[in-house]
């Protein structure tokens, strides 16, 4: 049974509805343990999230045909691709145990006509502003949409990488392995956008080092970011890596400009961030590494790019040239959650996640939230999954 066919069985068990993945052959380090016996700890608890999200949504038919094509997404996605529509279930998973004080909707579409000051109004958007996950508070909205805390750089890289090791077994008959040195404080925006045009010319770089039998390759880039690629002609590879939270905050503090397009204009929006090692190897959650890192991004994007006067456009494609300003996205965004997910390693539910919730001092479309606002809704026997909840209330300059 391939791992798709495999996949195809575990929705129809789970959720009764069937899904057909075209791609029989396709695989990724997500479906893969999947179809392994036994299954190892991340098959477990992904097996045990379907189960909890079928039970929770039972009477809701259409937000489970929407967790089913999510479960088949993942399936047809290759390399990380994998990792937005499995951050979509994981969110789902740890809101829904504490859905016992407010209600939680699935997918979202809402009329842009009804938001004509939001960003993607501005922005020039037409129809629906599309957000993952609505928390239905006592008295309040908070909408949600979620995406993969992955690293850009090894995305791009990853592809040129696959392609090179493959040139090698099947051209030159040598099995390598490719690593690449510290990526963690490269520059988000500059790497997203002037690196995907160099993909081949490193690539090309690469498969001559590769030839040569070199193990090692200096390859400078035309914005001047130096890669050092380490070539193993055997079954191990070592790099090296040097971690700062702080620095790493700096290189992604335009990250949350990218997401303008799920902002809303009289209700509060939050931008919910997942990361899963299998997806993101950049933060190690040594000592207290995420949560100084999470801390300082999230304190930047709030405060200091509500400082700033320059054309979004100038650090994020989603937005036209002169219609809306950094300044004015960072105001719009109420609130950011990272969850880190502890799947490939925890095997005590209660322990699964690990959560940071920061708030926007600066939020500007409502009065902003605060700890005392938000925290009373997330108070049960799973609230020590919340690591730290801060709304910069005496952090705000």
């Amino acid at each position: 049974m391939t791992d798709i066919e495999n996949l195809e069985q575990i929705i129809s068990r789970t959720f009764g509805i069937q899904k057909t993945i075209r791609n029989k052959a396709n695989t990724n380090s997500c479906i893969s343990p999947l179809n392994r016996r036994p299954p190892n700890l991340f098959a477990k608890n992904f097996l045990a999230r379907l189960e909890r999200l079928n039970q929770k949504f039972k009477g809701d038919f259409p937000a489970l045909i929407d967790i089913a094509e999510r479960v088949k997404n993942i399936g047809e996605a290759k390399n990380s691709g994998w990792a937005g529509p499995y951050s979509e279930l994981v969110a789902l998973d740890f809101y829904s145990q504490f859905s016992e004080f407010f209600n939680l909707s699935y997918i979202n579409q809402l009329p842009i006509k009804n938001h004509p000051k939001s960003i993607p109004a501005k922005n020039g958007q037409k129809e629906v502003i599309d957000i993952d996950l609505c928390l239905h508070l006592r008295h309040d909205l908070i909408f949600t949409d979620v995406k993969s805390f992955n690293c850009i750089h090894q995305n791009i890289l990853d592809e040129v990488i696959e392609a090179v090791e493959e040139y090698s077994l099947i051209t030159l008959s040598k099995s390598v392995m490719i690593g690449v040195d510290n990526l963690s404080s490269l520059d988000y925006t500059e790497v997203k956008q002037n690196l995907g045009y160099e993909k081949r010319k490193i690539y090309r770089a690469l498969a001559a080092a590769v030839s040569k039998n070199q193990r090692l390759l200096m390859y400078q880039s035309q914005s001047g970011i130096i890669f050092t690629f380490r070539i193993e002609y055997s079954d191990t590879i070592s790099t090296v890596r040097e971690y700062s939270p702080f620095a790493m905050a700096e290189a992604y503090k335009y990250k949350f400009l990218d997401y303008g397009s799920k902002l809303l204009d009289n209700e509060y929006s939050v931008i919910t961030m997942v990361r899963n090692p299998y997806f993101n190897e950049e933060t190690v959650d040594f000592g207290d590494f995420n949560n100084m890192f999470y801390r300082s991004l999230a304190r930047r994007t709030f405060i200091e790019l509500n400082r700033m006067k320059d054309d979004a456009a100038l650090y994020s494609s989603s937005y036209a040239q002169g219609r809306i300003k950094v300044k004015d996205v960072a105001k719009n965004l109420a609130g950011i959650i990272f969850i880190d997910d502890e799947s490939p390693v925890e095997s005590d539910e209660n322990k699964l996640y690990s959560a940071y919730f920061y708030l926007n001092p600066n939020y500007a479309a409502k009065k902003p939230l605060t700890i005392r606002k938000l925290e009373k809704y997330f108070r049960n026997e799973r609230e020590s999954q919340i690591k730290d909840f801060d709304d910069f209330k005496w952090d705000n300059y």
